[in-house]
């Protein structure tokens, strides 16, 4: 069964993007529409020189056809998920949507933020085992890199 490994690297990108989250919160302020925080993390992501794609197509696949496409939020320098959300709380449905996002592109690690709050909210996510095995199975590992 593969493993997570979270480099340092990768551990340095986390730590940056959630300052670059707490920034966004700290000037835009909590509770407006997703949007806005979108359209501000580009523009500040931007500033700071990472490299992004913003709502980054993947491809849902039942039996190896394509029967439908979710969209990142960010996918950040083709190594990590960055999945925003404004709301009164994060749920299991949303853990759920970036777990998914996991086991489909082959990555190891999300950001799951949530600006809804007064107080900005983020975890970390990383694909369970059940998620790596869907992987496997599926031939699934990079997929982020098809098109």
């Amino acid at each position: 069964m593969p493993k997570v490994t979270i480099t340092p690297e990768l551990n340095a990108l986390c730590y940056k993007l959630n300052g670059i989250c707490m920034e966004v919160h700290n000037e835009v302020g909590p509770g407006f529409p997703e949007e806005y925080y979108q359209r501000a993390l580009e523009i500040e992501l931007g500033a700071q020189g990472v490299e992004f794609e913003s709502q980054r197509p993947v491809p849902i696949l039942y039996r190896d056809n394509q029967i439908g496409t979710n969209y990142l939020d960010f996918l950040i320098e083709g190594k990590l998920i960055l999945e925003i959300k404004s709301v009164n709380a994060l749920t299991n449905v949303h853990l759920f949507q970036v777990l998914k996002y996991l086991g489909y592109t082959g990555l190891d690690v999300a950001l799951l933020v949530n600006f809804g709050k007064e107080k900005l909210e983020h975890k970390r996510v990383l694909p369970t085992e059940k998620m790596l095995s869907f992987r496997e199975k599926k031939d699934l590992r990079n997929n982020i890199h098809l098109r």
